[in-house]
């Protein structure tokens, strides 16, 4: 089982697994990814527990709705609407790619059922704010600008974390738009990053992590963050998660199943923030509830 949480046909929780990585510039193979990140979230590993000690089991029921159906870019995000729409009643969806352009399909997804305004916080090495790249406007290196040109977040509610491979054109379209961008180096010297939003789609480019942490990815990029300090800032953010994925993974590059872990490790310690979150607001609402 999935961190030992129980499975449900009434979850809370829906796992969609996207194995696309045609639009990928270097190196592919992060379809391989979600039966990698499968794999490395048994319970046969972990227990049903995070960091903070909040027991996933309690909180989280699942179901897994294995891989959607590739074909054309266009075809995949039919798909994933489709599937999305079917099932989606306010629960959260973990998306697992796949490379970084099914960020679109899956945002665009969630926030057309969902019909809510919501945030973007994006953990990459990589801005992904080209216009186009190699002739590819959905390319992985252009999944943030599609977004914003499509009207589907505004810049000043994106904030990209750990980006250390920009370019002055990305950067001088990210001023334009209000993208707030947080460099590695900044993580550095804090690993605490303060959101203006309240709710937010969370978006894991395991390169942003440093190649020592995760070496299978499509895209490496040494001077990253370290596990740890990723870790540390999901355990400060203080928003609403709407849906988050886990994209980039390539196994073909993984050694030891280094990249796979860490993917794991990112997964249950936002399934664990947003459980405490939830908690939390649980007691705030009761609190007031008793002061009235």
């Amino acid at each position: 089982m999935f961190f030992g949480i129980p499975s449900s046909e009434n979850p809370n929780l829906y796992i969609l697994g996207i194995p696309w990585d045609a639009s990928s510039s270097f190196r592919r193979g992060s379809a391989k990814g979600p039966k990698a990140i499968r794999e490395a979230t048994t319970a046969e590993l972990y227990n049903s527990f995070n960091e903070s000690l909040a027991n996933l089991a309690e909180h989280w029921s699942y179901r897994d709705l294995g891989d959607i159906k590739t074909g054309s870019f266009e075809e995949l995000i039919e798909n994933i609407s489709k599937t999305v729409k079917e099932h989606y009643s306010g629960e959260l969806f973990l998306f697992l790619g796949g490379d970084h352009s099914i960020t679109y399909a899956a945002f665009k997804a969630i926030k057309e059922v969902s019909g809510e305004d919501f945030g973007l916080i994006y953990f990459d090495a990589h801005p992904d704010l080209y216009p186009e790249y190699e002739g590819d406007k959905y390319s992985h290196a252009c999944t943030v600008r599609r977004l914003v040109e499509k009207e589907l977040v505004r810049g000043d509610n994106v904030v990209q974390i750990g980006v250390r491979a920009p370019t002055r054109e990305q950067i001088e379209f990210a001023q334009e738009q209000g993208i707030r961008i947080v460099p590695a180096s900044e993580i550095y010297r804090s690993p605490r990053v303060e959101i203006s939003f309240k709710k937010a789609y969370l978006s894991f480019d395991m390169d942003v992590l440093d190649p020592a942490f995760a070496p299978g990815v499509g895209n490496p990029e040494p001077g990253g963050l370290s596990t740890r300090e990723l870790v540390e800032i999901i355990k400060s953010l203080n928003v609403s998660v709407v849906a988050f994925d886990i994209v980039e993974l390539n196994p073909k590059y993984d050694y030891k199943g280094i990249t796979a872990f860490a993917a794991a490790k990112i997964i249950r310690e936002v399934l664990g923030k947003v459980a405490k979150n939830a908690e939390r607001d649980l007691v705030k609402r009761e609190a007031r509830g008793f002061l009235c």
